[in-house]
């Protein structure tokens, strides 16, 4: 640690707090940058610095405290405590595709898959503007990486990528996932491909799924009383039983 005179960590932080509560966010940032030149692993003072410097349009800067204040979790064998900080951080910075990238990360090394999965998905749907589109199919292509036919996130992924001019990958994709599917999902899929590309053969497949008809749910056999063979009936008889 730097050694100087006038550091006072109890004292800063104590004002930090304070010009935080009263709205002085530039203060408070000052201060625990200060505390942050002295013990720049400090974990805990990144973690009160990160959503300051959100609110102040500081996306980089902010990003870079909650990585630090994860990172510090995850150096301690404490993943959950690290998830719980990246959720913070894709609270307060949305649109920021790093994030999105670590909380799935950690999902998928902790064998939550569909977790994994859920979160890019979320995080895409947060950046459907067209400039940031190329951010929400960048995450729907890690997406594909862990569940190559998610449904949700195929059928958003094809979406995007028709309005992005790339119609082939997304007819592609589209008939790859109408081959896995039934029933309504099948028909949300021939509807995307007839607004994709409205041609007969097109309309021809939407229709032959809109008017299939949904499979009967399966019955329940009648219950019925057990019935024993007059033989073994006639025998317990017998034996008095």
């Amino acid at each position: 640690m730097i050694r100087d005179p006038r550091y006072d960590r109890s004292r800063l932080l104590e004002e930090a707090a304070r010009a935080a509560a009263g709205s002085r966010a530039a203060k408070a940032i000052a201060l625990y940058r200060w505390v942050l030149a002295i013990e720049p692993h400090n974990s805990d003072v990144h973690l009160k610095l990160a959503p300051l410097l959100a609110r102040r349009g500081e996306r980089f800067d902010a990003w870079q405290s909650f990585q630090s204040a994860a990172h510090a979790f995850l150096r301690h064998g404490q993943p959950d405590r690290a998830l719980a900080i990246y959720r913070q951080a894709a609270a307060a910075l949305p649109r920021e595709v790093q994030v999105w990238h670590a909380i799935a990360r950690l999902q998928h090394r902790a064998g939550r898959a569909r977790e994994a999965v859920d979160a890019l998905l979320e995080g895409s749907r947060g950046l459907r503007r067209r400039r940031l589109r190329p951010r929400a199919i960048h995450l729907l292509r890690l997406a594909r990486e862990i569940d190559p036919w998610h449904f949700d996130s195929v059928c958003e992924l094809a979406h995007l990528l028709a309005r992005s001019q790339q119609r082939e990958e997304a007819r592609i994709l589209l008939r790859g996932l109408a081959r896995r599917c039934g029933g309504a999902r099948l028909r949300r899929v021939r509807a995307t491909q007839l607004r994709i590309a409205p041609t007969p053969g097109q309309l021809w497949l939407w229709l032959r799924a809109a008017l299939r008809p949904a499979p009967e749910p399966p019955r329940c056999p009648e219950s019925r009383p057990a019935v024993v063979p007059l033989r073994r009936s006639l025998g317990r008889v017998a034996r008095g039983r």
